[in-house]
């Protein structure tokens, strides 16, 4: 045993940091204890700890000792090899203190800066604070180009303006089936505007926080393919949060407009100062009941124009069989429209 030790720790001595300096991957492993079989028989037990490129690492007496596969048995290098084809561990990213963790959903909270707060201090409730909710897909790795589904809340009253964007979030529902991230946000008092339908001060501040939050801990944040949507007063307050992203700089690809008798790209360009041409690479897709008795077939042609008015080109305008709902399967053949290359 001690001989096998002392070949280890020969192995440990040679100088593989150079030829293992060719090997960028690494795959980090929890543990895994083993017995090891060298290849002239002799036997130790070592915990797997990790694999880089042909060099595994072991931990043997508390300390890391690095074994290439050729001092191996060939079922120990086809163990190693299997573990490097699993995926690599990707460490949690934190929100205001909550770990955002790939498959799950979670709410953080945190405090709004003087800036956003002054903005926002018009609002009669003065907000002091951010609630974001985020849903992850069970292989996110932010390091890889992700998509985002950002979903909207609309005020026909006082009791929807509390109930605010994370209220809808579960209309994301068919975005995080197809590997979406999705994302809502809200001060702790409910919605940031207080107004559907007309230029609110303070909400666009409100979300270009929010943005700024979540590229401090993806930095690629911007560039991922966002779209968002919403229902009813929410998918008019959708052409808000839209131009919000342009004016942000972010990769918008999509608006989803389910059950909407107003198109408000216009107003938005003018709450945000976005440039009209900034909205010719969104497309807009308008689902609509056909037994909707709020979305006449004048409102649907009127919304059409309206989101021609704005500056969007690409336009789908489908009816689905029902009243004034959303369409699940809509929404998903929105969110695939919305990834495919402009000309398809």
């Amino acid at each position: 045993m001690l001989a096998l030790l002392d070949a280890f720790a020969d192995f440990f001595e040679m100088k593989y940091l150079f030829l293992m300096s060719l090997f960028t991957l690494s795959f980090q492993l929890d543990g895994l204890a083993r017995i090891w079989t060298a290849v002239d028989g002799r036997t130790i037990e070592a915990d797997l700890v990790r694999v880089d490129g042909e060099v595994a690492v072991l931990l043997m007496r508390g300390k890391e000792v690095r074994v290439p596969f050729s001092k191996l048995s060939e079922k120990d290098v086809e163990f190693l090899k299997e573990q490097a084809e699993k995926p690599a561990v990707v460490e949690a990213s934190e929100l205001f203190g909550v770990k955002l963790v790939a498959g799950k959903t979670m709410e953080a909270s945190g405090d709004l800066d003087e800036k956003t707060m002054a903005a926002l201090s018009g609002n009669k409730l003065k907000p002091e604070k951010v609630k974001i909710k985020v849903s992850l897909p069970d292989d996110f790795d932010p390091a890889k180009p992700q998509s985002v589904f950002w979903t909207v809340g609309g005020i026909n009253n006082e009791a929807e303006r509390l109930r605010g964007n994370l209220g809808v979030f579960r209309r994301g529902a068919m975005a995080a089936q197809k590997g979406w991230v999705v994302i809502s946000a809200d001060t702790e008092h409910g919605n940031p505007r207080e107004s559907t339908v007309k230029i609110c001060k303070g909400d666009d501040d409100f979300h270009f926080f929010v943005i700024e939050e979540m590229t401090k801990i993806w930095p690629n944040f911007k560039e991922w393919k966002h779209a968002c949507g919403g229902h009813s007063s929410g998918a008019k307050a959708s052409f808000f949060r839209i131009s919000q992203l342009l004016k942000a700089d972010a990769n918008v690809v999509g608006g989803f407009f389910s059950g909407c008798n107003g198109a408000y790209a216009t107003m938005a360009s003018e709450e945000t100062k976005v440039r009209k041409s900034a909205w010719r690479k969104v497309k807009g897709f308008q689902s609509t009941g056909d037994k909707d008795k709020l979305v006449s077939a004048k409102y649907i042609e009127n919304v059409t124009s309206g989101m021609k008015d704005g500056g969007i080109k690409l336009i789908r305008s489908k009816t689905f069989p029902g009243g004034h709902s959303m369409s699940s399967e809509q929404l998903g053949e929105a969110l695939d429209w919305f990834l495919e290359e402009e000309g398809k």
